[in-house]
């Protein structure tokens, strides 16, 4: 069986070949950790993140990552400024 044979019945079974595809580039942080959790289970997560760092992905989940401009990020950002009067960290007094 070649490789391509394999992929083409495991694909529909993966999670990013399941429901909206746009979830994997999603701007809102809440969607992305989604996606991160769908990717925990896939049984290709690996191959799917070193073929990502190969092709230099600028954006998305891949692997269970999320790319930012070309680079892995443990969390996203909303978009916009920060608060300008953030809440104090009790932790940091």
């Amino acid at each position: 069986m070649s490789v391509e044979t394999c992929l083409e019945g495991l694909l529909p079974a993966l999670p990013c070949h399941v429901g909206d595809p746009d979830l994997w580039f999603a701007e809102s942080p809440a969607d992305l950790e989604r996606a991160k959790t769908l990717c925990t289970e896939c049984p290709i997560r690996r191959e799917c993140l070193a073929a990502a760092l190969e092709r230099q992905e600028p954006w998305g989940v891949w692997g269970g990552e999320i790319f930012d401009r070309g680079t892995i990020v443990a969390r996203k950002r909303p978009r916009g400024r920060p608060r300008k009067n953030a809440e104090p960290n009790p932790a940091a007094a």
